[in-house]
This record gives C-alpha cells, structure tokens and sequence, in this order.
C-alpha cells in the first residue's frame, strides 16, 4: 500500500513538473541571445536610446519615433497577458479517440483587478509559457506608464529592460488601462513596446519545450539508476 501511495505521489509530481515544462518555462532568453545592442526594438539599449522619465514626454516620443527605455526599477502587474506569438490566436484543431475536436487560443487575457494572488499564480503556471503579461512602471515624475517586453526579464538576475518604442495602444489595452487608472495616474492613449515581436514561432517553442522535457526524463532516469546501484552496492 505504501509503495502504491509513494508511486501516485510521484507520478502526480512528475506530472505537474512536465506541466510547468510546457506550459511555464520562460524560453524567451533563448531567442534574445543574439539580439545584440542597440536602437531595434527588443534590443538592449544602445547609443541613441533615451530614457523616458516624464509623462510630459511620452507622446513626443511616439510623434518622434525615438527609441526609448525605462528604469524599470517599479514594475506592477497588470490584470492582462498578450501571445508572444500573435500566430497562435485562433482556432485549431486536432484528433482525439477517432473525432476532431478544436481548441480557441486568444491572443488575450484578462483577470481581474486587483489581481488575486491566487489567480496570478495560476495562469503564471498555466500560460507563463505562451503569453507575456503587461506592466505599469513608475516614472521619474511619479506618473506611470505601460510597458510590455519579454517578461522573463522580471527574474532576478536578467538585467535592464530593451529597447522600445511608444505605439497606440489597443482598445484591449485602454480597456485595461482605464480600469487601473482610478488607482494611478497612468497614461492610456499608451504603451511602450519593449517585445521583440516575431522572435518566436509558437510550433517551435513547443518543441523546445518538448526536447527540455526529454531531456530532464533522461537526466532523471539516469540519476535514479546510479543510486539504484549505490544501494545495491555493499
């Protein structure tokens, strides 16, 4: 009975971690290693790259096309999350026990505002992979402004925000917008886009994920063995 209970548990956990493997593994990093340095949008910030700091300014940056960056250094969540690859928005289909069945993807997501703790655990678990969720940041004069980036970069240790440009933001976005604005003063005609848009290929991430998957299934296996045979071992 015990190893029945002990074989369930680690099935069930097994099963969560290839999960979070498929659905939850920032792969973003891997597509921004050849980036570079400069003015191109999801870049790191070159020469010629300004920082934006006040309100005043976000829309002479728009009218200007200047290439523009953010301290980053306050970041809050906000209650909606975009595809990092547009292409995958839509319907698809597949076979399942002999009949097609399809499957809606939006291109986003909404939660509610605020953002329960438990809600945003959850899709972070669930679409942390496919979607990228927008922030407000803190400006130098106190307002704020909405950003969206690859949000892997949210993790310690990954470094300043890239490179972006200031764009219309749309009506998903001022719908979002608009309700966070009664808690800050945030511009909503805007955002800065900071993502590197068409880095990733949606089919092709999952088979990344798919092939990190084996090979944690191999780098297990092979470490259950060895201790296989070091309890065998007199």
């Amino acid at each position: 009975m015990k190893r029945s209970i002990h074989t369930i548990v680690r099935n069930a956990v097994g099963a969560a971690l290839a999960l979070l493997v498929m659905t939850a593994l920032p792969t973003g990093w891997l597509y921004d290693l050849r980036a570079g340095t400069g003015t191109e949008q999801g870049q790191k910030p070159g020469e010629g790259v300004e920082r934006l700091e006040r309100r005043e300014d976000i829309e002479a940056f728009f009218l200007a096309g200047t290439p523009a960056t953010v301290s980053g250094e306050t970041l809050e969540p906000c209650p909606l999350a975009r595809l990092r690859d547009e292409d995958e928005a839509g319907i698809h289909y597949y076979n399942r026990r002999g009949g097609r069945r399809s499957v809606r993807i939006s291109e986003y997501i909404v939660t509610d505002y605020p953002i329960p703790l438990w809600q945003k655990a959850f899709e972070d678990y669930v679409s942390r992979g496919s979607y990228n969720r927008y922030y407000l940041t803190e400006l130098e004069d106190g307002s704020w402004l909405c950003v969206y980036f690859d949000d892997y970069l949210v993790l310690p240790g990954t470094g300043a925000l890239p490179t972006g440009y200031v764009r219309y933001a749309t009506s998903e976005e001022k719908n979002m917008l608009a309700r966070m604005a009664a808690d800050h003063d945030v511009e909503i005609a805007y955002v800065l886009d900071m993502y590197r848009h068409g880095k990733v290929n949606w089919m092709l991430d999952m088979g990344v994920r798919f092939v990190v998957l084996i090979a944690a299934f191999v780098v297990g296996i092979t470490i259950k063995d060895h201790w296989k045979k070091g309890e065998e071992e007199p």
